[in-house]
């Protein structure tokens, strides 16, 4: 089952993570052990994509992008009744955090639980914002 309390602070952590297009490397740091730690065999490729893969045939694709648009260094998210919002200062981030998020609770929910399920491959990409180059 999604945990909504989980979900938000996931996203909440990952949107205060500064990653403009081309520095998305601390956004890849904090994805990899959270991979790991769900079971998966993570890789980079050469352009700096993380690559997290089961062991299986036929695996499910899930991706989304680390990178974000300016402004958006410095983000201070908060919770306002069932919306999610920045300081105004800058934009929230969303775009794609929010799939990054959404993946990572929805894997987790399916191992929590001991779903069966295809295999899964997720693929987090780099420089999306400035024409898909990851």
């Amino acid at each position: 089952m999604i945990d909504q309390d989980r979900i938000v602070s996931s996203f909440c952590e990952l949107v205060k993570i500064d990653s403009p297009s081309d520095e998305e490397e601390e956004v890849a740091q904090y994805l990899i052990p959270v991979l790991e730690n769900l079971g998966f065999r993570v890789e980079r490729d050469a352009h700096g994509n993380v690559i997290a893969s089961e062991e299986g045939d036929d695996p499910l694709l899930l991706s989304a992008h680390m990178d974000t648009v300016e402004p958006g260094r410095g983000i201070v998210p908060s919770v306002k009744g069932d919306r999610i919002v920045s300081d105004g200062t800058t934009i929230l981030g969303g775009d794609c955090k929010a799939g990054v998020a959404a993946i990572l609770e929805g894997v987790t929910s399916v191992k929590e639980d001991s779903r069966k399920h295809r295999p899964l491959q997720i693929v987090f990409t780099r420089g999306e914002e400035i024409g898909l180059v990851g």
